[in-house]
């Protein structure tokens, strides 16, 4: 009998678990995603914007803002090949992170204001964030910027389809994932370098599928998946006419090299 009381009433608590999921489109905890999809870009990703490092550095765009008086005239933005103008290599960034500076330039005086000072100053985050921080920021900016990318070949042409389009406007930084996107099954857009496209794309053929038609034909016959698609407020879009079969290939080839890049990195390998 107590058996009995306690299977009921465990079943009444899943019954009301998968009332409220299916209402919020959320059938994992927050927590779950996060962790699945945990990767220093994406963490950086999240610095970024919490610290408010997006207000003036635009993320994905060369559009920069300007500052007047400054060394470069300029806000630099976090865009492909942008960051390498004020650093020269990538540990510098971190650097320029912490301190406010590159390596060897002089920090911005903390309250200069009058004719030639510039109105924006960078500031130094050694005491607000820890080593571990400065370090998933720096990598987010690095992916940003697409350091380290082949310059030429079908990777490198594969970055250049994905800046054109804005792919990584969706997906993260170099594939990083966790932009939000309510109302879908995870509640953000799947990442390239995460266990979520293994999930999605399983073949080569899948992949054009889903960049042509904007989803593939395994995810349209199944009622499930295609449900949660359709609610998404972001859709993946149907690039077939924009896009022919060789660019996708190159398109293809470039999110390969960020998955093994990123196990790579993973691994603390150069």
């Amino acid at each position: 009998m107590l058996r009995r009381t306690r299977w009921r009433r465990t079943a009444l608590v899943l019954i009301v678990l998968s009332a409220v999921m299916l209402t919020t489109g959320r059938w994992w905890p927050g927590w779950y995603w996060s962790w699945r999809t945990d990767n220093p870009v994406r963490r950086g990703a999240d610095l970024a914007a919490r610290e408010g490092c997006l207000s003036c550095h635009l993320a994905m765009g060369s559009q920069e803002t300007a500052n007047p008086g400054s060394r470069w005239g300029t806000v630099p933005s976090f865009f492909r090949g942008n960051a390498m103008m004020y650093v020269t290599s990538p540990r510098d960034v971190a650097h320029f992170i912490a301190e406010g500076h590159a390596p060897g330039a002089a920090a911005a005086p903390a309250k200069a204001s009058g004719p030639g000072s510039p109105p924006f100053r960078m500031r130094a985050f050694k005491d607000r964030l820890d080593a571990g921080q400065i370090r998933d920021l720096a990598a987010f900016v690095l992916a940003a910027d697409g350091f380290g990318f082949p310059s030429e070949g079908p990777v490198a042409r594969g970055a250049e389809l994905s800046a054109k389009f804005g792919c990584e406007s969706c997906h993260g930084a170099g594939g990083s994932g966790g932009v939000l996107n309510g109302r879908s099954f995870t509640g953000t857009v799947p990442g390239w370098i995460g266990p979520d496209f293994s999930d999605l794309v399983r073949t080569r053929a899948e992949f054009s599928q889903w960049v042509l038609d904007g989803r593939s034909k395994r995810m349209k016959t199944n009622a499930a998946a295609a449900f949660f698609l359709d609610r998404a407020n972001l859709q993946m879009p149907a690039y077939r006419g924009a896009l022919d079969e060789s660019e996708v290939e190159q398109l293809w080839t470039y999110l390969q090299w960020l998955r093994v890049d990123a196990q790579r990195t993973a691994a603390g390998r150069p």
